[in-house]
């Protein structure tokens, strides 16, 4: 829970917090569709890299977290990589036997699983990079520019901002629980678990209520409105994304 807190923190004062957003939303997803039409597993992990580079070392993201951020993707890559491996393909690149069970290791398995593992790292050091260097309101706005459907934004900002007054209530009372000892033994936590869940699902309609009437009582009426305007970038630098993006492309055939 307090990983949600902190990506948004650090998404609101990195170091490439003032750089445009348009820019960074136009190279976080063409990087990321660039990784996932790559033929080529280099590809991906060069995208994948490039984004931890920057984060890392211009972003100032703390190396600490962005690992963290990492880990929990590539073991469930790692996963799919050593499945693929025992269960896709036709050409037996090896094989050994366990507890007489005979197991092969498959050359195809071992190129698609490779491929997929590097393209779920990419994709994820892709998204990491747009999450942890743009505030999720900027990104609203420059969805809303691109003409997004205005209900799906009312939706989705309404549900972000709701995810964040949950989690705060949630981490309040979990701790009110645990300094009165409710999760020592498996009994205490499930009926703490419980006891929690029901009080949230409260706490949940009464702030709807509550968010709805401060809305209308500040003239909402089905609209939210976005203050200010982002600059648009200089044309020069979308020329520079663009060679950047046909350089990683143009790699899939050397």
């Amino acid at each position: 829970m307090a990983d949600s807190f902190l990506i948004d923190n650090i998404a609101n004062y990195n170091s490439l917090r003032d750089k445009n957003p348009i820019l960074k939303v136009v190279f976080a997803v063409s990087s990321l569709i660039v990784s996932v039409i790559s033929s080529s597993f280099l590809v991906p992990l060069l995208i994948a890299l490039i984004m931890s580079m920057i984060l890392i070392f211009f972003a100032k993201v703390p190396k600490k977290i962005y690992i963290n951020l990492l880990l929990v993707p590539i073991f469930f890559g790692i996963f799919s990589f050593f499945l693929m491996i025992f269960l896709f393909g036709d050409v037996v690149w090896a094989s050994f036997e366990v507890f007489g069970f005979k197991i092969n290791i498959l050359k195809d398995g071992f190129e698609l699983g490779l491929l997929t593992f590097s393209k779920m790292v990419g994709g994820v050091c892709c998204t990491l990079f747009l999450a942890l260097t743009t505030p999720f309101t900027e990104i609203f706005y420059i969805l809303k520019k691109l003409k997004v459907p205005e209900s799906f934004l009312e939706i989705s900002m309404l549900t972000y901002r709701y995810i964040f007054v949950l989690l705060g209530d949630t981490i309040i009372m979990s701790h009110s629980q645990k300094t009165r000892l409710g999760y020592m033994g498996l009994k205490n936590c499930y009926r703490s678990l419980g006891l929690l869940m029901g009080s949230l699902l409260i706490k949940s309609l009464d702030k709807g209520d509550f968010i709805y009437t401060t809305l209308s009582s500040r003239g909402y009426s089905g609209n939210l409105m976005f203050f200010g305007e982002i600059p648009y970038p200089k044309t020069s630098y979308f020329v520079y994304l663009f060679g950047f993006e046909i350089f990683l492309v143009s790699l899939n055939y050397i």
